[in-house]
């Protein structure tokens, strides 16, 4: 389950929509960005504080028109448009006065599974936002400050926080620079609130956590998504928690998309439309030093084409319907491209990084010369794009790639992530790729993060720095990303140690 950044979020909530009605409560969200298109939404799950409410006791309307569900399902596409208003009715008890966080989780064919998180308030004052409690409080009716940076404070690990660029800059140019960067691709909103010890609601509140963890940039994600089946984990007899009911997976064995009908019926979103307006208000709150990593993700050129159609669907597709293979790749490569040419022109960019898996832990997907004729093109091209703008290239794909890291150095990709321990030994990537790619991550989603001790964090983390940092070119990085079922104590460890041994010379 995929949890949308908090900024985008609060972008379309509607903030003081949470009210009771006769039957239960109400809240809603204005589309204040581009148009999005919604089809084959089911799994429909609202959590109102503790309360848990299925898609039973959930009606949907938009701009007024109550939305059909069907079995639980959405019977149509939904266009949900600019300014237009989707109202979230919940039948059951009235909420008490006060703040009450409320979640609302679904699957979509465009977007995979996803949550949104929110908190509103009921029939009381809304205490100051953060702006006000850094800047003091604003008399009501007077216009509210414009938004600046957020202000750098404290320490990790005993180490002043001092978020800075050009540190990550000289770890992606393969040399050392003052310490060892942090670096990570996506961190699950409840492991980012534990950290900050309080609801992230805000694009303020994002870009304090990345500065309080200790990182240089704060990603901002350039949204594309085609079509995809997802499936959730059945709970017939109430055995499974929350975060096991809210997991979702991709199903390989069929896809949305099957045929060159299929293909020309789905409304694929644009490169015009997507929505780059975050980057433009992140930049304005990032301190002087800080700057932004777009992210073309969670899936690109490779990913977008085989989960529209099924992985299965698609290794046959390449034998027997390879007209439709052609037509996705050019559609989806060229949009990427064009997401690109845009995206350098975004503020406060530092570097771009492409989320897209080819590869699991016996090797890649498909063979080489797939990637070569249909994804590797592409991947060309908007390293150009990129290589023209100065902006380093950075790569994440799962799995043994080892077979194609030729390729990605001549598709202008300067940094690797996250190199799965159990796929490749990072040890031998440094040595036998060192010179041409920076090295991102290692430290073991599968036990150390998830299951291990604090002291087997710390253990991992000072090894991996005495193996890779002398010589620049590495950053410390989970082997995949910091999901929600990452203990947070192991987060902490992990970033703090990294602070407070990762400094240049190493000695640890």
């Amino acid at each position: 389950m995929v949890y949308i950044p908090a900024f985008l979020i609060n972008k379309v909530y509607e903030k003081g929509s949470l009210e009771n009605t006769d039957d239960g409560f109400e809240f809603c969200f204005v589309n204040t960005m581009t148009p999005v298109r919604i089809s084959g939404m089911r799994d429909i799950v609202v959590v109102a504080d503790d309360a848990r409410y299925q898609v039973e006791k959930i009606r949907l309307s938009l701009g007024g028109r109550p939305v059909a569900l069907k079995s639980g399902m959405l019977e149509e596409m939904m266009s949900f448009d600019r300014d237009s208003r989707l109202t979230i009715r919940v039948l059951g008890e009235r909420l008490r006065p006060g703040k009450h966080t409320i979640k609302i989780s679904f699957i979509t064919n465009e977007y995979g599974g996803a949550i949104l998180k929110v908190s509103d308030f009921i029939g009381e004052a809304r205490p100051r936002g953060l702006l006000q409690r850094i800047r003091g409080t604003v008399p009501v009716g007077e216009a509210q400050p414009e938004a600046g940076p957020v202000p750098v404070e404290g320490d990790l690990g005993g180490v002043p926080l001092d978020p800075d660029f050009s540190r990550l800059a000289a770890a992606l140019g393969r040399e050392e620079p003052d310490r060892v960067p942090l670096f990570e691709a996506d961190i699950a909103l409840p492991v980012q609130e534990w950290f900050l010890g309080r609801e992230i609601t805000s694009p303020a509140d994002e870009v304090e956590f990345f500065i309080r963890a200790g990182y240089d940039y704060v990603p901002v994600l350039a949204p594309f998504f085609s079509p995809r089946l997802m499936r959730t984990a059945s709970d017939e007899d109430g055995s499974l928690g929350d975060a096991e009911r809210d997991r979702t997976w991709l199903v390989e064995s069929e896809g949305l998309i099957k045929s060159l009908e299929d293909f020309r019926r789905f409304p694929w979103p644009k490169a015009e439309d997507v929505d780059l307006s975050s980057f433009e208000e992140v930049a304005k709150l990032l301190p002087s030093k800080m700057r932004i990593i777009g992210m073309l993700s969670p899936a690109a050129v490779f990913g977008n084409v085989s989960q529209s159609m099924g992985l299965q669907n698609f290794s046959y597709a390449l034998y027997d319907s390879t007209s439709l293979v052609e037509e996705l790749f050019e559609l989806v490569g060229s949009t990427y491209v064009k997401i690109a040419e845009r995206l350098v022109q975004a503020p406060g960019l530092g570097a771009v990084l492409m989320s897209d898996d080819l590869a699991h832990t016996g090797g890649c997907l498909a063979s080489p010369k797939v990637y070569r004729k249909y994804v590797f093109p592409w991947y060309r091209k908007i390293g150009e794009v990129l290589e023209e703008a100065g902006l380093p290239f950075i790569y994440h794909s799962d799995g043994n790639i080892l077979e194609i890291m030729d390729d990605l150095a001549e598709c202008g990709i300067k940094a690797i992530h996250p190199i799965e321990p159990q796929a490749m030994d990072i040890v031998e990537v440094k040595r036998r790729f060192g010179d041409r790619f920076c090295i991102f991550g290692n430290i073991d989603l599968d036990y150390t993060l998830t299951r291990g001790s604090v002291d087997e964090v710390v253990e991992q983390v000072k090894e991996r720095l005495r193996e890779l940092a002398p010589g620049g070119g590495y950053g410390i990085s989970a082997s995949n990303s910091i999901p929600d079922y990452v203990r947070p104590q192991n987060y902490r460890a992990m970033v703090e140690t990294a602070m407070k041994h990762g400094k240049y010379p190493i000695r640890v």
